[in-house]
């Protein structure tokens, strides 16, 4: 716990320096108020400020706060405002921060609090509930999965003769089957873009995770919250790597300043990127189909990450407000079908089962690929890991590293990262 504490120290002073303030724990009508910390944005933020009003609006009892926090430095932010006890009564975190959290001594467990709400965690898949414990205890509430798919233009692949007799894109579940159709599409229509993704970055990145596991390839690291080691199958690595090196510069044009309004504007084909896309092409009016990324290879396997709801500890804190805690995150787990508008998966399967949500347009089409998810393993060094393991491919796909010399980069990266 070497690291945590140094953490926690740190944290104490920049919470200082940095005037977090806790607002009052009541109004002033009398009912408990309760902060509740989020990092989303574009279309995400307007679904649950809707969650969050409706809750407010069904009782007289708790007022929940919904404060929006800047992506970049929200992770600080929780580790400095918990540090000083100022933290806020519950927050949005990704499953993959848990464990880095949790050893920093900021979480609460929160299966007691939540089966004395009425949630039971035997709703969720295994996989998603696995993804929210850390050390044998429950550290969050998932309320979704949000894989990496894709989009096509449905009219662009009209107009390409790339849709079967149902009006869907067809692609063969082989190696080959994705490339092939968009250099179908690239010689159908040369003036639009085939395939759009950045060159690097994230979406890079998440892509590359789906082929390695779909390869067969191997955890990153063992299964170690402090001392993890590496276990990345560098042969995979280095062909998931090769695989999608190959789709640039030919289906998928040289870094695209932007590829999401590439695709909104009706100049791609198709695009890549998580499922909160979805309510975003909804919104643009845009004619599109929503699907999982092809099964290229022999394992059914997909990247994706959850939003999770936490509890961040407090030095002080009543059974009274424990229980608005809990009431309020259990409203939000039952809300699930209108938290998937945003394009989420919902973490739990009965609501997945729904017709609030099966009735969805698109998102059924997709739903499936929830429990195909690799999350990222249980280690504290998860985060800088994947800085590591972005960098290494961004120098791949730029055609200033070799897949084996850019692996190799990563494999170091990896090692120096996590003391090896």
């Amino acid at each position: 716990m070497k690291h945590s504490k140094y953490w926690i120290v740190a944290a104490c002073a920049v919470a200082l320096l940095s005037g977090c303030t806790r607002s009052a724990d009541t109004m002033a009508d009398g009912r408990i108020k309760l902060d509740y910390w989020v990092f989303l944005s574009g279309g995400d933020l307007s679904y649950m400020e809707a969650i969050v009003d409706e809750y407010n609006s069904s009782q007289d009892e708790v007022y929940v706060d919904i404060i929006l926090q800047d992506w970049d430095d929200y992770y600080t932010k929780i580790v400095t405002s918990v540090a000083a006890d100022r933290g806020p009564d519950i927050g949005i975190s990704h499953a993959a921060s848990l464990p880095q959290l949790m050893n920093q001594g900021l979480l609460q467990p929160v299966e007691e609090m939540m089966t004395g709400a009425g949630l039971d965690f035997n709703r969720f898949p295994e996989n998603i509930r696995d993804a929210v414990e850390v050390e044998d205890e429950l550290y969050a509430v998932p309320i979704d999965t949000h894989p990496f798919i894709l989009y096509i233009n449905t009219d662009l692949a009209e107009e390409a003769g790339l849709l079967n007799e149902q009006g869907l894109p067809e692609i063969e579940s082989t190696p080959t089957g994705l490339s092939d159709y968009f250099a179908a599409a690239k010689e159908a229509l040369p003036d639009k873009t085939p395939l759009a993704i950045s060159t690097g970055g994230v979406d890079t990145y998440r892509w590359w995770w789906t082929v390695y596991f779909q390869m067969g390839g191997t955890p990153i690291f063992s299964d170690d919250l402090r001392e993890p080691e590496i276990t990345l199958d560098r042969d995979i690595a280095i062909q998931a790597a090769e695989y999608i090196h190959n789709f640039f510069g030919d289906v998928i044009p040289m870094h695209i300043g932007d590829f999401y309004e590439t695709f909104q504007a009706g100049n791609a084909v198709g695009m890549m990127t998580g499922v909160w896309a979805t309510g975003i092409w909804e919104a643009a009016d845009l004619n599109f189909t929503a699907m999982p990324i092809p099964q290229s290879f022999d394992v059914e396997a997909a990247q994706g990450d959850a939003h999770t709801l936490i509890v961040p500890i407090k030095e002080e804190q009543s059974s009274e407000r424990k229980q608005a805690i809990a009431e309020f995150i259990s409203f939000v787990s039952d809300e699930g079908a209108e938290w998937a508008k945003a394009g989420h998966i919902p973490a739990r399967t009965d609501v997945v089962e729904s017709s609030e949500f099966q009735d969805q347009p698109f998102r059924a089409d997709y739903a499936e690929v929830a429990s195909k998810v690799v999350f990222t393993n249980k280690t504290i060094y998860q985060n800088p890991a994947e800085t590591d393991m972005i960098r290494a491919l961004d120098e791949i796909m730029s055609n200033r590293l070799t897949p084996e010399a850019g692996i190799d980069q990563m494999l170091k990266a990896l090692a120096v990262t996590t003391r090896q």
